[in-house]
């Protein structure tokens, strides 16, 4: 009984001494240095749309009917060439009437120049001639720019997004004919809440997943709207996608997540998901 209220007395006293000052840890010893917290995704998930780096709904101007279309569906143009083009015989044959109009207009201003040399015809009457040089060729300008919009040409390099018209077709003014899209980096636009405005810049990373391919890409912040929609209270983003991706197509959707900066508190709480 002795032995064994001896053990417990050594024990108890080997505890107190481990706790007393005398026996800390030697301060040579370095304690563990702090590890910083990484990046964390925000719970918040906003629906994005993906968009090209470039759009182009290709209309005419002019009425008329479509003689020949170039390109098919989904086919890569490069710029500057013809995408399609209209039967426009009619200006044509309007422009060659005002361009006799002009030559007539130049050979009596010439005669009336001649004849004011001869002294045989007033300073006004020359007037008057150059002005109808002036008018008719105008008038061959205004035709020249409206046999211009007959053929749609490429503004930039791209793929065809949607054929509107077929060959034969008759197309009034503002009709819609061909949608182009660029080869560019895509894009994203997000409606996220405005309680993001807090801590969201531009550079901010956003984790996305496009529904249709079922994959996760990286998104980055490159504009910021100056404005909060006040009745849903989000603010409009866009974003960018890395270059080269290939497996997605201006039209597809998916959700984001922001990628908090370590120890952003306003980022982790902020805001519900904007429906």
């Amino acid at each position: 009984m002795n032995n064994h209220k001896k053990s417990i007395a050594t024990l108890l006293f080997t505890l107190i001494g481990f706790s007393a000052p005398g026996f800390a840890a030697d301060p040579a010893v370095a304690a563990p240095a702090e590890v910083k917290a990484p990046a964390a995704q925000g719970s918040t998930r906003v629906r994005f749309l993906v968009l090209a780096n470039r759009e182009s709904p290709l209309s005419s101007v002019v009425a008329g009917r479509m003689a020949k279309i170039n390109v098919q569906l989904g086919d890569p143009v490069t710029q500057g060439k013809v995408l399609a083009s209209m039967d426009c015989s009619d200006l044509v044959a309007r422009k060659n009437a005002a361009q006799a109009e002009f030559q007539a207009a130049q050979l009596r201003y010439e005669a009336k120049a001649k004849l004011q040399g001869l002294q045989s015809a007033a300073a006004l009457e020359v007037g008057l001639a150059a002005s109808e040089v002036n008018r008719t060729k105008g008038q061959m300008g205004i035709f020249d720019a409206q046999l211009a919009q007959c053929r749609f040409v490429a503004p930039f390099n791209g793929r065809v997004a949607k054929i509107y018209v077929k060959e034969g077709q008759g197309i009034g003014a503002g009709a819609p004919v061909i949608d182009l899209v660029g080869n560019g980096t895509l894009r994203a636009r997000l409606n996220v809440p405005s309680s993001w405005v807090a801590w969201l810049k531009i550079g901010s990373q956003l984790n996305a997943s496009v529904g249709e391919t079922g994959k996760q890409y990286p998104l980055t912040v490159t504009n910021i709207s100056g404005k909060v929609d006040a009745v849903s209270q989000t603010i409009e983003i866009e974003t960018r996608f890395p270059e080269k991706t290939d497996d997605v197509l201006p039209g597809m959707s998916g959700q984001a997540v922001a990628i908090c900066p370590a120890d952003e508190n306003r980022c982790l709480t902020s805001g519900a998901a904007n429906s």
